[in-house]
């Protein structure tokens, strides 16, 4: 007999084992089978070719009985030419989804951000330090840290569609609640849950442009994907000093309309994309779907008796038959302990995840440190030079970082694909990690040149489009290495992208915490010119790194290849 299904025109012909059976059942009995689930699988369980005749059954994934074997073999062999493969979808759905991504994004580090102009405001009311006051972003930028290990595993098991959608809706409703707050202590605790609930677009977005795009596609989707969690902070504080006008509190209900109505346009648009979550659903369609049905690529697209807004929630009816109890204590104790082991058992992760953490804690800190150049009390300090400009003006003070940021964002889109392939081409290979790291060796380069001109210009006390132009480069070379280096760690560490991701995420937001707490102390000790001078003598310390890495880093990675 043959020792696997032969799979011709997507019929199957079943083999038998000496005992009769359906070989590679005997391990099923109405169980799931041992499948090992990996963060950031990537799609060839989607797009690989129809098994051969060697094949095993057990190699097609979670089977749960022998009939459904049978169903699953059928559909997988269907899945290279399936409108269910996000790959196979057409440009136009896959950017309608990246785009909406970028918006939800931008909404959630918008929120990050909105509160940092009324932080004077909320002290005042409260009767609180400036430390504690300091919170209010704080707070939330380390929930944005927190979140992926509760949401990255969910998005594992159930999809990120699941992740998306129930993280976004809670959101909401503890985005309203901030807006009710009577005391410092209940603020700074919602504003902890409302960046837990905050940090999945931010953290799954790169994995999901990832799930619907080839890998050299990605460039380009993914630049404008991240411009939107990078201009949140940006616009989300400037719109904070008009919304102050108002009252501190209408800030966190401006942000809980807005999300409100994002959140809506969320669930219309977004459609499940990790490989391994379809496979499931369609494994288990297949089982509740007669096995002479003569359309069998049609099987997901059968009509449900649903209606109403229950029609655009995704269908939850497979998951209890699909993850077993088993398979979500280790999907959770894997996202809890991979992180931490990647991130400070490898050189690579750890050297990139610092620097990339050092990138966005400088974003906070000039987030927080602006106004104290440029503004009139209440938002300046006494032992600082300031421009002294009205609150209704001072937001037009971030223009230059926020140029910056749009600037390097058409650079990344416009240029990473391009270095990819062509680099690709001229090695003669289909592309290595390393090629994404040419940009970010450029944007290395030039943020410690616009950290001296910001800063010894406002030490001089010139003309105030001086230090503007000095946050415009820093602008670009903040968001050049940031952009890359996500795509970098999901190169570099697959299939264990998801844990180089969130270490990364963790650190960047625990320096994000921090970092800001002392910057006034720190410019009022040395200045705006030492000041900068000394942040850009710490980000020259991470300039070798990507040339390294880009002589040496094949090598790097096979030495330090990290095992799970």
């Amino acid at each position: 007999m043959k020792d696997g299904p032969d799979l011709e025109l997507g019929r199957v012909v079943q083999s038998k084992d000496r005992t009769g059976g359906t070989e590679g059942d005997d391990h099923l009995d109405g169980q799931t089978s041992e499948y090992p689930v990996q963060p950031e699988r990537p799609l060839d369980d989607l797009t690989a070719q129809p098994p051969s005749k060697n094949t095993r059954t057990n190699d097609l994934g979670p089977t749960p009985t022998s009939l459904s074997t049978l169903e699953a073999r059928r559909i997988t062999a269907l899945y290279p030419t399936s409108p269910h493969n996000p790959r196979n979808w057409t440009t136009k759905r896959k950017w309608i989804i990246t785009v909406t991504l970028a918006l939800t994004g931008f909404i959630s580090t918008m929120g990050s951000s909105i509160g940092i102009p009324g932080m004077h405001a909320v002290r005042d009311e409260f009767g609180v330090g400036f430390r504690v006051g300091v919170l209010i972003p704080g707070a939330y930028v380390l929930g944005l840290g927190t979140g992926p290990f509760v949401f990255a595993p969910i998005s594992e098991l159930y999809g990120r569609q699941i992740a998306y959608i129930s993280s976004q809706v809670t959101y909401c409703i503890f985005f309203l609640g901030t807006g009710f707050s009577n005391d410092m202590a209940t603020l700074i605790v919602l504003r902890f849950f409302c960046g837990v609930f905050a940090s999945v677009p931010p953290s799954l977005g790169v994995a999901t442009c990832a799930d619907i795009f080839e890998p050299s596609e990605r460039g380009k989707p993914i630049s404008i994907y991240a411009l939107g969690p990078l201009a949140g902070p940006i616009l989300g504080n400037m719109l904070g000093y008009w919304l102050l006008f108002f009252g501190w509190r209408w800030a966190y209900y401006f942000m809980t309309i807005l999300s409100t109505l994002n959140t809506i346009l969320l669930i219309a648009v977004m459609r499940e994309t990790y490989a391994p979550v379809i496979q499931k659903i369609l494994v288990y369609e297949s089982m509740h779907t007669s096995s002479s049905d003569p359309h069998p690529s049609k099987l997901s697209e059968a009509p449900r008796s649903r209606s109403g807004i229950s029609k655009l929630l995704p269908d939850l009816s497979w998951m209890p038959a699909m993850v077993s109890k088993s398979e979500m204590l280790s999907v959770y104790g894997k996202a809890f302990s991979r992180p931490p082991r990647l991130l400070f058992t490898n050189p690579v992760a750890f050297a990139f995840s610092m620097y990339y953490a050092y990138l966005y804690g400088l974003i906070y800190l000039f987030l927080t440190t602006i106004p104290l150049l440029f503004g009139s009390p209440p938002f300046s300090d006494e032992g600082l030079f300031t421009y002294g400009w009205p609150q209704g003006t001072l937001p037009l003070s971030y223009l230059g970082l926020g140029l910056g940021f749009c600037s390097a964002a058409i650079v990344a889109a416009n240029n990473q694909d391009r270095i990819y392939k062509s680099l690709s081409r001229r090695n003669g290979d289909k592309g290595q990690p390393e090629y994404r790291l040419v940009l970010t060796q450029t944007g290395m380069i030039i943020m410690p040149i616009g950290l001296f001109i910001y800063g010894w210009t406002a030490d001089s006390h010139t003309h105030w489009i001086a230090p503007i132009i000095g946050q415009y480069i820093i602008g670009i070379g903040l968001i050049l290495p940031f952009n890359t280096i996500q795509n970098f760690l999901v190169d570099a560490f697959h299939p264990y992208s998801a844990a180089a991701i969130a270490g990364a995420t963790l650190a960047r937001s625990i320096v994000a915490c921090i970092l800001p707490l002392f910057a006034t102390e720190m410019f009022v000790k040395l200045d705006w010119g030492w000041g900068n001078t000394l942040l850009a003598c710490v980000a020259i310390l991470g300039v070798p790194c990507p040339l390294v890495m880009f002589l040496c880093g094949k090598r790097l990675r096979e030495r330090y290849a990290f095992q799970g």
